[in-house]
């Protein structure tokens, strides 16, 4: 006699592996989204503000003023 068995089972649990799979995945990318921070007003204000002059007093003074501590804690979180 012939074995008349469905295949239907091992379908649907690899539908449902690959749902949780998926699922799992947009979750832990909406988590890591949700942790970078983006830019303020402040800081895109300050980026604007900076001098076009090319002599090292300029450049100096522009690197004074730039508050690198958010990027510093981005980059340390990553």
């Amino acid at each position: 006699m012939p074995n008349n068995e469905s295949s239907v089972g091992p379908v649907i649990a690899t539908i449902i592996i690959l749902a949780v799979i998926v699922l799992g995945g947009l979750y832990f990318w909406g988590q890591r989204a949700d942790n970078n921070v983006p830019a303020t007003s402040a800081d895109l204000n300050s980026i604007n503000t900076q001098s076009n002059s090319d002599d090292s007093a300029s450049i100096q003074a522009d690197l004074e003023n730039t508050n690198t501590e958010d990027l510093d804690a981005q980059l340390n979180a990553s």
